[in-house]
């Protein structure tokens, strides 16, 4: 074939290609940009306040609700220097914190500074961050602050109210609570008090829902109940109508019978209790953790109730092992003992709907333990899913790891959305002391939330803490030894410190969209992650207890699918095929342009 008037083909070509690139840039429209104290850096202090306050480690809870005026703000939870004080609890002084963490984790001057606030902001971006809500102190001797953070919330409206508020359940050292504010609360007014736990150790309240099985919406708690003496300790979920009038009613409790195989665990400011609820298939499922001791007994276990006419408990509620070695269709943390605990998400994909579910490996309770006990509980997460038949399949993660369950995943990435690389067994057995399946340092695949028909996973990515390993010995033997270590894990798994943000448009294979905490290595988690209602922009909350936590805003502009065309239509459009077409056309014109 002979071509008459190349320049004119050479210029078609170029449109072409010119309308490929531009397209294929549009279908990769997902940006993040910072929504507290923009043009902040990494190691500038950050924790929502215009300025900085480097003491608000976590953005722990986070929603929406608009005024009455109708204008949408989004409002956080903080918490207050939470590593510090784990630290603290493994008996290191101020001064080991300040050398072994080179400054990087602030240290508080007085209990005063341990007082948590709500902050909120529009969702528009007009407007500083305000400060609606600080923590008073408990009065006691010595004196602690009431709420230490606030860790969870759920939007909700009782009978009567034509526009829900938020409930945030708190942390505090001496006692937990549950807050109302409402859509006219301001700075200064003080929420309503609807629920709080009798005084005793450090608890909190984490897992809220809302469920309706017929009668009207309810608000659903857990707790862990918790006294002098352990034989009063429990688990149990409570339900209220109207949470004002304290109708809260137990319809829940491990005690008597409703959780066979979970155990009380009230450390609940780690991984134990009722540690997060979803509603599915017209049943309420309960996830329940508990902190990594290496015995049997470990993993996460689920259960799933609802209200019956016959057979229930006292409270009419009939409640079914789902997770749980103790008669449950599968075993405790779903083979695999390191799944300390889980969260759950619901995600429609292919018509179908599923339950998400995300590990966490118990990275705290090893702390005080030494280097093995660290070793021994670290896992990285994984991320099932099931359905309304309680099918569970592994979407993320390695099969080999579950006790037989599994024998093959769908997605595309092993646990901690990481491939296993091929290490010589020479060097894996001379310094390594793990499985090569657990190079990752994604713990926790923290939080999801769907965004454009994308279901998107955050992690905790503990990176960063390998900048101080060394520090954590005065040998210097040890020194090089760790030293050693910590350059044959980056050998052998080179993703930067940060957490990492995945997204899955068909619910198997992720794709990532940050691997190093939107470029700042102390964001070593997402925390949060909350969808504006009107589904045009996504907030990721971060867990910085270095410089203090974070607030971006993500925004996808992907153009929505062209109808596909009708076969006798003859094309239109561009896509990776059309391009690869186009590109392979190329060659021969090129060919035959370097011949005339």
């Amino acid at each position: 074939m002979k071509i008459k008037n190349w320049k004119a083909m050479r210029q078609i070509i170029i449109a072409s290609v010119f309308v490929c690139i531009i397209a294929f840039a549009a279908y990769a429209a997902i940006t993040a940009t910072r929504f507290s104290n923009p043009g902040a850096v990494s190691g500038q202090a950050d924790g929502l306040l215009p300025g900085g306050d480097r003491m608000n480690s976590y953005a722990w809870s986070v929603e929406t609700m608009k005024n009455p005026s109708g204008e949408e703000y989004l409002y956080v939870g903080s918490n207050r220097d939470l590593i510090y004080l784990l630290l603290k609890k493994t008996s290191m002084t101020d001064g080991q914190i300040t050398d072994i963490f080179s400054g990087d984790i602030p240290i508080i001057g007085s209990a005063e500074d341990l007082k948590a606030s709500i902050f909120r902001k529009k969702t528009s971006g007009d407007g500083d961050w305000e400060i609606i809500y600080t923590s008073p102190m408990l009065g006691t001797s010595p004196d602690v602050p009431l709420d230490i953070g606030y860790r969870g919330v759920q939007p909700y409206a009782a009978p009567g109210e034509a526009k829900p508020s938020l409930y945030f359940g708190t942390m505090g050292i001496a006692t937990s609570r549950l807050i109302k504010i409402g859509p006219d609360f301001e700075p200064g007014d003080t929420p309503i008090n609807v629920f709080q736990t009798p005084p005793g150790s450090t608890t909190s309240v984490r897992a809220l829902e809302v469920y309706n099985y017929g009668s009207g919406d309810k608000l659903y708690m857990g707790i862990t109940a918790s006294g002098a003496d352990p034989a009063d300790e429990d688990l149990k979920i409570m339900e209220s109508t109207d949470p004002e009038s304290n109708d809260w009613k137990e319809i829940a409790s491990l005690k008597k019978g409703d959780f066979p195989g979970a155990k009380v665990d009230t450390k609940t400011v780690q991984y134990g209790g009722i540690w997060d609820m979803v509603v599915f298939n017209g049943y309420l499922y309960a996830f329940v953790g508990k902190d990594y001791s290496g015995t049997d007994d470990d993993g996460f276990t689920v259960f799933k109730g609802k209200p019956v006419s016959a057979g229930g408990n006292s409270a009419g509620w009939k409640w079914e092992p789902v997770v749980s070695s103790a008669g449950g269709i599968y075993p405790n943390g779903m083979g695999n003992k390191s799944n300390a605990t889980a969260s759950p998400f619901v995600y429609n994909v292919g018509g179908k709907d599923y339950v998400y579910v995300g590990t966490f490996a118990d990275v705290i309770s090893p702390l005080s333990k030494g280097f093995t006990a660290i070793l021994d509980s670290m896992y990285p997460c994984q991320v099932y899913r099931f359905d309304k038949d309680d099918n569970w399949e592994m979407v993320v993660g390695n099969p080999e790891d579950s006790g037989g369950l599994f024998t093959t995943r769908l997605g595309n990435f092993g646990a901690g959305f990481f491939n296993a690389p091929e290490i010589p067994p020479e060097e894996l057995k001379s310094i390594w002391p793990i499985s090569p399946n657990q190079l990752s340092m994604n713990q926790y695949a923290w939080r999801m939330g769907v965004y454009k028909n994308k279901l998107y996973v955050t992690t905790l990515d503990l990176g960063v803490m390998l900048d101080y390993a060394k520090n954590f010995t005065d040998s210097q033997e040890e020194k090089e030894a760790i030293g050693a270590l910590v350059a044959l894990f980056k050998k052998y798994n080179p993703n930067p410190s940060g957490f990492d943000l995945y997204y899955t448009s068909d619910g198997i294979n992720f794709d990532p969209v940050t691997k190093n905490g939107f470029g700042d290595k102390y964001n070593y988690g997402g925390r949060t992650v909350r969808t504006t209602p009107a589904d045009d922009a996504m907030f990721i909350g971060t867990a910085n207890p270095f410089y203090g936590c974070q607030v971006w805003k993500v925004t996808d502009d992907t153009p929505a699918p062209e109808p596909e065309p009708e076969p006798s239509s003859g094309g239109g459009g561009c896509n990776a095929g059309l391009a690869g077409l186009l590109l392979l056309g190329i060659i021969p014109l090129l060919i035959y342009r370097k011949k005339q």
